[in-house]
C-alpha cells in the first residue's frame, strides 16, 4: 500500500495542476441561483470580464467563478471576507491558466482526444452520480435545479470535460517521455512538513501481518488424468476433420475465462502464460491445430490466429482432468508433508515452493496486509502467530474445482495498529513532492513560452 492510496496531493493549485481539471464545471447560473457566492468583490465584477490570455484565448471570470462554485460543491469553504475569497479566486484562475497551458502544448504535439476515449469513464461517473438518487425523476429534478439541464446534456458536458481531461494528462505523459519535465530537489525538510499536513488526514494504521506461503492445490489421479487425455485427443480429431474451432471451445473447453468467446485469448507477449503453452504458442503457424500440449493446468490444443511483431493472438480449448475428494485427501497429506519439512529446515523454502506451491498463488506478502482485510480463512489462521512461527495446515476455497487447496503460512513480521510514520512512508512523500514540484516548475517555464498575462 502507498501514501498515494488514500492521501491528497499538498495542496489544491498542485492538485488541480496534477490531475489537470475536474469532470465538470457547475455553471455560473447555479452558483447564483442557489446562492453560492457571497456578496462581496467575487459577485461584483463584471461577469463577462477577461482576467486571462493565455496565447490567443481569454479567460473570462465565469469561468472562475464556475470553478469556485463547482470546488464549494465538493467541499470547498469560501472565506467570508474579501480579501480570502479573492485569494481563492485567484488560486482558480491559476489552475485554469495552467490547464489552458497544457491545451496549447496538446495541439502543438497534436494530441487528440476522441469521445470513445473518454466514455467508459465519464458512464462510470455518471452511475456514482444517479446511484446517489432514488429515482431517474429525482436525478433529473436535482440537474435541472442545479442548472446542468437534462442528462444528456449534462452527459454530453461531462464527455467534453472528460476530454479536455485526457488531453492534459496526455501532455504530462508526452513531456516526461520527452524529457522535458523540469528537474527538482526535494529536502528532508520538505518531506516532513509535508507529512505533518497530510498526517492529520490519515486514517488509524490498521493493524497488518506480513507472511509467506505455501498453498497445495489438489493434484488429480493417474485414472482422471488419462480420461482427459482421452477427451482432448478426440476434439483434437474434430477440429482436424474440420469442426469449427470456435464452437468446439464454447461447448467443450473447461477455461471459464475464454471459452465463452470461441477460446480467444487476446494477445500475448512471450512469457506471459506459462512455459509449456508458450513455447507452442509461438512455434505455432497461424491457422494450423497444435498437438496436444500439457500445462499444470490440463491438456491444451491451440490455433494461432494472428501473428504480430513480439505478439501472438491464438485461441485454445482447455480440459481438465476432474479432481475428487480423494484427491482432496492426498493434497492435505501433501501440505503436512510440506509443513513438517518447512519447520525442519533441512529443505530450502525455495525448493518446497518449487515441489509444492500453486504458481496461481502468492508466494509471499512482504510490506503486510491489514489483518481486518484478510479473507477470513487467512484471518483465523494468522491470528495468534507471531514473526518467525508458521501456521497449521489450513483450507482455502478452490472457485476452479469447489473443493479446497490447502495453505500454510510463516509470520515474518506484524504492526500493531496506531498512527502511521513518517518512516513508512517517507520514499512515497518525496516521490509525490519531487513529482509535483516538476510539474508545477515545468507549468511556470511553459507559460514563459507562451503569452501569458494575468489580470485578476
Amino acid at each position: 500500500m502507498t501514501l498515494k492510496t488514500f492521501v491528497p496531493l499538498v495542496s489544491l493549485v498542485r492538485r488541480t495542476a496534477l490531475v489537470v481539471g475536474a469532470l465538470l464545471l457547475a455553471p455560473l447560473a447555479s452558483a447564483t441561483a442557489q446562492g453560492g457566492l457571497p456578496s462581496g468583490p467575487l459577485k461584483n465584477i463584471e461577469v463577462d470580464r477577461i482576467v486571462a490570455i493565455v496565447g490567443k484565448h481569454p479567460v473570462l471570470f465565469s469561468e472562475v467563478l464556475e470553478a469556485v462554485a463547482f470546488a464549494r460543491s465538493r467541499g470547498l469553504q469560501l472565506p467570508a471576507d474579501s480579501a480570502g475569497q479573492m485569494a481563492v479566486a485567484r488560486e482558480m484562475l491559476g489552475s485554469i491558466v495552467d490547464k489552458e497551458v497544457l491545451l496549447a502544448v496538446a495541439k502543438d504535439y497534436k494530441i487528440e482526444v476522441g469521445e470513445s476515449d473518454v466514455s467508459e469513464n465519464v458512464e462510470r461517473e455518471l452511475e456514482r452520480i444517479r446511484a446517489q438518487f432514488t429515482s431517474e425523476d429525482q436525478f433529473r429534478t436535482a440537474l435541472q435545479r442545479e442548472g446542468f439541464g437534462t442528462p444528456e446534456e449534462y452527459r454530453k458536458k461531462a464527455v467534453e470535460g472528460a476530454i479536455r481531461d485526457e488531453e492534459q494528462r496526455r501532455v504530462i505523459d508526452s513531456l516526461k517521455a520527452k524529457g522535458r519535465l523540469a528537474q527538482v530537489n526535494v529536502t528532508e525538510s520538505e518531506v516532513s512538513a509535508a507529512f505533518e499536513k497530510l498526517k492529520s488526514q490519515l486514517p488509524p494504521r490498521p493493524a497488518t501481518v506480513a507472511f509467506r506461503q505455501i498453498v497445495v492445490k489438489l493434484t488429480p489421479r493417474l485414472d482422471n488424468v488419462l480420461k482427459a487425455r482421452r477427451a482432448i485427443d478426440s476434439i483434437r480429431a474434430a477440429l482436424e476433420g474440420g469442426a469449427d474451432f470456435d464452437s468446439v471451445a464454447k461447448a467443450r473447453s473447461m477455461d471459464e475465462g475464454s471459452a465463452q468467446i470461441g477460446g480467444d485469448l487476446g494477445w500475448n507477449r512471450r512469457g506471459k502464460m506459462v512455459p509449456e503453452f508458450d513455447r507452442m504458442m509461438f512455434a505455432l503457424l497461424p491457422g494450423r491445430i497444435s498437438p496436444v500440449v500439457e500445462t499444470e493446468y490440463g491438456f491444451h490444443i491451440m490455433r494461432v490466429d494472428r501473428v504480430r511483431a513480439a505478439e501472438v493472438r491464438a485461441r485454445h480449448v482447455l480440459i481438465m482432468p476432474t479432481v475428487d475428494s480423494t484427491d482432496l485427501t492426498n493434497a492435505k497429506l501433501r501440505a503436512d508433508s510440506a509443513l513438517a519439512l518447512w519447520k525442519g529446515g533441512l529443505i530450502s523454502l525455495d525448493t518446497l515452493i518449487a515441489k509444492y506451491h500453486d504458481r496461481d498463488e502468492e508466494r509471499t506478502i512482504p510490506e503486510g496486509f491489514p489483518r481486518d482485510s484478510l479473507p477470513a480463512e487467512y484471518r483465523v489462521a494468522l491470528k495468534d502467530v507471531k514473526p518467525g512461527q508458521w501456521t497449521g495446515v489450513f483450507a482455502l476455497p478452490d472457485r476452479r474445482t469447489g473443493l479446497n487447496k490447502w495453505a500454510l503460512a510463516q509470520v515474518i513480521s506484524e504492526k500493531p495498529a496506531g498512527e502511521y510514520t513518517l518512516e513508512e512512508h517517507q520514499e512515497n512523500v518525496r516521490k509525490q513532492l519531487r513529482e509535483e514540484k516538476s510539474i508545477r516548475r515545468t507549468l511556470d517555464n511553459l507559460r514563459r513560452e507562451l503569452y501569458v498575462s494575468l489580470r485578476l
